[in-house]
């Protein structure tokens, strides 16, 4: 093979950048929006402890982001620049990039997309009694095998396992046709892999297609023509009022057209004239930047409105908050009661139209609170994802309630147990869930407390990251009645077991009444001004629905057509 005389295309010489218009073009836009992505970027992480963005997982999302990007940049390079290098090393690097970089950042990607629909799957549990939430499923992986211990492990470890498995199947297939194929480098590899005589143009055509691109082809449509029509059909019955859901959606749409796209540019004629200034990857392309538009522009936008509501929420929080709870109550214009069933106990009934900000107050949050805080607690999981505030402050009032004054031992003991199953569910970052968002000084003043107990109680929920198969932090078996392990799949969480396991120890001084005041203060103004808002609007937005639908028989005026337009954009964000 090496007597054979090489094709003209490996002696071709390399030729000066390319600053026509075109060019030009691709490299003025390839700077703006490249800065366009990144000041975006750093807002988010500016702002990363807003509730809107903490619950997304931000360091996957933007890691994925920035892979993306780096296959994005080069390919708008591609056109200026691209011929300044010699012809194989440029379409090996472009191989290369489009067989490992750009399936890592889409798995990624899709990976801190599915974490929407866990956060979904396990806020639903704030719906249920505490007696009635779903334990969790696994097996005792210390004592079993390495799949229980996966199991069991942290969800966004495990996504990042299962997409390091895949990348070093991914990086083997493209390592391994790029080693096999003699077009790359003549000196080696398959026969009947060569470059065939031609022209120029013709071997250039001939190195962007072969059976060594079809693995990275396989990854695409897996993830775009499988997986992502699953994420749809599953994220489609979510209403969250995070905007995730339509990142979720709108970003798996964006990519269906991808890999059709790519493959008809590289192997129909009659793209040749449009690959010329378009290249063929430009149309994945199109995709990685409508990423980046749900993933980082559209999350900025929300960030934005969610500070201006809260400044609404707060500023009218502090205009009426000289109204006592008293007169509150006894307003006549105002009047708190369940909507009918037939709208699942999700809504309060807001009948006068006038009350206008008062509603965004302190007041109306505590009676709703007090008197029945199912209908928030509810749309504070299903729709908000942050259940376990509402949870936490009614554990808090009901643990308060049942608090029985006195000195004696075994009352002040109770209260200590009740008060642990509190800091375990939903405090405490070793064992909550959903951990509340408190302050450092706040969190450490009760750790101060609780979680000495709670380790003893519960052991160390956390895994070393450095190790994490060898941790004792799997969940607790159950036992049958007669002492025997119960091998049916059920398991406690750990926090489970401070709720079933009392407390003998000794019970620090700082513990009383109180210990939970700060953490509720806090919590309850962040409902104040995050969720509150939000379940009031959408309240008012069902009534004006409901009415406008009422007001013609027919059903077909202009308000009700509006409406329904009104409420199908509604169902999308």
């Amino acid at each position: 093979m090496a007597d054979q005389p090489k094709p003209d295309l490996y002696s071709l010489p390399i030729s000066p950048p390319n600053y026509d218009a075109v060019g030009r073009f691709y490299i003025a836009f390839c700077a703006t929006w490249s800065l366009l992505v990144f000041v975006g970027m750093g807002f988010l992480i500016v702002n990363r402890n807003n509730p809107i963005l903490k619950i997304r997982g931000l360091p996957l999302s933007l890691t994925a982001i920035l892979f993306l990007h780096a296959y994005w940049i080069l390919a708008q390079l591609t056109y200026p620049v691209g011929l300044t290098l010699p012809v194989i090393a440029a379409y090996s690097v472009q191989y290369f990039f489009m067989g490992i970089w750009f399936p890592l950042g889409v798995a990624m990607f899709h990976a801190s997309n599915t974490r929407f629909l866990h956060v979904a799957r396990l806020q639903k549990q704030y719906t249920q009694s505490p007696n009635l939430r779903k334990r969790k499923s696994g097996c005792n992986g210390a004592d079993t095998s390495w799949f229980c211990r996966f199991r069991n492990l942290e969800y966004t470890k495990k996504i990042l396992i299962e997409i390091g498995l895949g990348m070093i199947l991914q990086v083997i297939l493209t390592v391994g046709m790029w080693l096999a194929c003699t077009k790359y480098h003549p000196a080696f590899g398959l026969p009947g892999t060569e470059l065939h005589e031609g022209t120029i143009p013709e071997q250039m055509i001939e190195l962007s297609r072969g059976f060594e691109w079809w693995p990275t082809a396989l990854w695409q449509v897996i993830w775009t023509w499988i997986i992502a029509p699953i994420m749809i059909w599953r994220a489609w019955g979510i209403r969250d009022t995070l905007g995730w859901r339509l990142q979720t959606i709108g970003c798996c749409l964006s990519n269906l057209h991808a890999t059709p796209m790519w493959l008809m540019a590289t192997y129909l004629p009659a793209f040749e004239p449009v690959n010329q200034y378009f290249a063929p990857s430009e149309w994945i392309h199109l995709s990685v930047m409508m990423f980046e538009v749900f993933t980082v522009f559209i999350p900025c936008w929300q960030v934005v409105r969610h500070v201006l509501m809260r400044r609404k929420a707060a500023d009218s929080n502090a205009k009426w908050d000289t109204a006592s709870q008293s007169t509150l109550r006894a307003s006549s214009s105002l009047e708190w009661k369940l909507t009918s069933a037939a709208e699942k106990g999700l809504a309060i009934d807001i009948i006068n139209k006038e009350m206008g900000d008062r509603l965004f107050t302190m007041n109306a949050l505590e009676h709703v609170l007090k008197e029945n805080p199912g209908p928030l607690q509810e749309f504070s999981a299903l729709r908000d994802f942050s259940g376990e505030n509402i949870a936490f402050l009614t554990g808090v009032a009901s643990w308060k309630s049942s608090w029985i004054g006195g000195i004696k031992e075994d009352r002040v003991r109770h209260a200590f147990n009740r008060a642990l199953v509190l800091y375990t569910d939903f405090v405490s970052p070793r064992d909550a869930e959903f951990p509340i968002n408190l302050s450092s000084k706040d969190l450490k003043a009760l750790e101060a407390i609780f979680e000495r107990p709670a380790r003893i109680i519960c052991g160390e929920a956390r895994s070393d990251p450095a190790t994490p198969f060898s941790d004792d932090g799997s969940p607790i078996p159950r036992r049958g009645s007669d002492g025997e392990t119960d091998t049916s799949g059920d398991w406690m969480e750990l926090s489970e077991v401070a709720a079933r396991i009392q407390y003998e120890g000794d019970i620090p001084e700082e513990f009383d009444a109180t210990v939970f005041d700060r953490a509720q203060t806090h919590i309850k103004y962040l409902v104040l001004t995050n969720t509150w808002p939000k379940f009031v609007n959408e309240i008012q937005q069902q009534r004006r629905s409901g009415e406008t639908e009422r007001s013609d028989g027919t059903g077909m005026s202009r308000a009700t057509f509006a409406s329904l337009v009104t409420n199908f954009i509604h169902s999308l964000t």
